[in-house]
């Protein structure tokens, strides 16, 4: 399976927030059709103020420690996988996976065994331009990405810099 790892280099880049930063999911004004979730925290909060993400990303942890899948999540109506995503990296797997709920008349789960951080840079680049995307910013809030071509020239920049495990094997 082939997968991107992230240069310490990109880790500061990556530390500030993509979009727009807002302290809750109460100061969210939806004007999209496709809402995508990334985190616990954010699936959590977004489902209990009544949203229904197309894709909710989440992986059982919050600042890398365990927790319980929050019911909300658990009892969310939707298609879940299962897909394996090591800290650190971008798995062709989840790029898969986000493509493939993308494509569903379906709204999705994504279990991530690992880390779904990075995960939010293969939405972006694959989610149809005006989709928002949630993620939690650490002690801050919710960072909201209107994905735009800006955005998606962006992430693809930090993709091509992200290193090919496999290919730097060989």
């Amino acid at each position: 399976m082939a997968s991107l790892r992230l240069p310490k280099h990109l880790r500061k880049k990556l530390k500030k927030p993509f979009g727009h930063l807002i302290s809750s999911i109460d100061e969210l004004e939806i004007e999209s059709e496709i809402i995508i979730c990334v985190g616990d925290k954010t699936s959590e909060e977004a489902l209990k103020r009544g949203i229904k993400p197309k894709i909710c990303v989440y992986d059982g942890k919050i600042k890398r420690k365990d927790i319980k899948i929050p019911l909300v999540i658990k009892n969310f109506a939707a298609k879940e996988i299962e897909i394996k995503n090591p800290p650190g990296s971008l798995t062709d797997e989840s790029f898969d996976a986000v493509n493939l709920a993308l494509k569903s008349e379906s709204n999705f789960k994504i279990k991530v065994d690992g880390e779904e951080d990075l995960i939010t840079l293969a939405v972006i680049d694959l989610a149809p331009l005006n989709s928002l995307v949630l993620y939690g910013q650490p002690d801050e809030g919710v960072v909201v990405v209107r994905v735009d071509n800006k955005n998606k020239i962006k992430v693809r920049s930090i993709l091509k810099e992200m290193k090919d495990e496999d290919r730097d094997n060989k």
